[in-house]
């Protein structure tokens, strides 16, 4: 949408930022150094730094070599006043050293050479004659071309780099040549939705005949799991895990919060009936990480605003109806929703869908007086010493990609039913 009034959107807010960064590091910051860590990560080949499962003690096993049994080190060259100038720009490292997605390196070369045509090229500074990407077209352009979903050549170059390690019976040459030929540009987008390609970005199959399902290509090209063994294991054996009893699937009960020193606030709640549940927060329903629910459309699709989904049993005992207001408290946070009583919830456990919008029906909570919160407000992040193993396989980092337990989503909340006259 067009912003209204004296707003902008999100791509010339932090371009306008990036200028008057550039502008004021002139004389003050100019060119830096930075020695930046970076973690043994998954699909490169630090991910098998430590196969046996053993970390070494350094006090035994000699000095910690970067890369090996400590991070990976770089000295990373940072130039303040060209930030601005850098951001409006396509770099020249996706070509040289290309762009790796799931262990397979594609080289998007014919991709800048489309784009310098397209967008246009920097006049100078430290982005002259690379593609232009200064505005939110531009961006989005770039986005599409050096996707494989979007980009059906940089897909069959990575099925082909990937049959070169999975044999020609995989098929995974005639998977990428049979999407070879689909390319999405900004305005194919704009004209109406647009269904993107099997890539080796993706571990699933999807085109025309068929809907996404993952590890797919898994199945029927034999391409191995990202794993040690390449197979699909539940087994970790890896000291860590055997201190703490964890090397096949084990069932957790949530921490006792309160038992530790944490309780949730209930200024202005007294009296009022309560349940202790499990918080679960799923991946939002009828819709995508972030949009617009406020219009006619959503609101008729749902209640335009908030919900908690409880059990018939936790809403008979504090005696919530359906669409009632409620108030979820813990120590994290506050929420205030309305209720969805279902039948298809089990006792003691609630869902909060994420990402619901806060434009409408957010009211004041009865328990802080300030603004119910989003579904993260009542979760916090758990690191357990598992979580930082690496070197290990799928045990490595990755953004975004790996966790071997789930108490990060193990929340309790309390819930109750408050007042039906809500503030705004």
């Amino acid at each position: 949408i067009i912003p209204p009034w004296q707003a902008r959107t999100d791509f010339e807010i932090f371009h306008g930022l990036a200028s008057k960064l550039s502008e004021l590091a002139r004389g003050r910051l100019d060119t830096r150094y930075d020695l930046v860590a970076t973690p043994l990560t998954h699909d490169t080949p630090g991910e098998t730094a430590q196969p046996g499962g053993t970390v070494p003690d350094w006090r035994e096993a000699g000095r910690p070599r970067p890369g090996h049994n400590l991070p990976a080190f770089a000295l990373v060259e940072r130039d303040y006043t060209a930030v601005a100038a850098k951001l409006a720009g396509l770099g020249p490292l996706a070509e040289e050293s290309g762009m790796t997605v799931k262990g397979v390196t594609v080289y998007p070369r014919a991709e800048a050479r489309w784009l310098a045509d397209r967008c246009g090229t920097a006049a100078g500074g430290a982005a002259s004659g690379r593609p232009l990407l200064d505005t939110d077209v531009k961006f989005c352009e770039a986005i599409l071309a050096l996707s494989g979903t979007t980009n059906g050549r940089l897909a069959a170059e990575g099925f082909a780099r990937l049959a070169e390690r999975c044999g020609p019976g995989s098929g995974l040459t005639a998977l990428g040549e049979s999407v070879a030929e689909r390319r999405v540009v900004f305005s194919d987008t704009q004209a109406r939705p647009v269904q993107v390609g099997a890539s080796f970005e993706w571990s699933g199959k999807e085109g025309p005949e068929r809907r996404y399902a993952p590890f797919t290509i898994n199945t029927e090209h034999r391409k191995p799991w990202h794993t040690l063994t390449g197979r699909q294991h539940f087994y970790l054996d890896h000291d860590w895990m055997a201190e703490l009893g964890e090397q096949l699937p084990v069932y957790r009960p949530p921490l006792d919060l309160a038992s530790l020193g944490e309780h949730p606030p209930t200024a202005g709640v007294e009296g009022a009936r309560s349940v202790t549940v499990r918080y679960v927060t799923p991946h939002s329903k009828w819709s995508i990480h972030s949009e617009y629910q406020e219009n006619l459309l959503m609101q008729t699709l749902a209640r335009g605003g908030p919900v908690i989904w409880l059990s018939v049993q936790d809403a008979a005992r504090i005696e919530v109806a359906d669409n009632d207001w409620i108030e979820a408290v813990n120590p994290n946070g506050v929420v205030v929703a309305r209720a969805i009583v279902s039948h298809r919830m089990p006792p003691g456990t609630v869902f909060m869908y994420h990402v619901q919008e806060r434009l409408v029906n957010v009211p004041k909570s009865q328990a802080t007086g300030r603004r119910g919160g989003v579904h993260n407000a009542l979760t916090k992040l758990l690191i357990k010493p598992t979580h930082l193993i690496g070197g290990y396989g799928q045990l490595s980092f990755a953004a975004n990609y790996y966790g071997p337990t789930g108490n990060q989503r193990d929340a309790v909340t309390t819930i109750r039913r408050r007042s039906q006259n809500v503030e705004y």
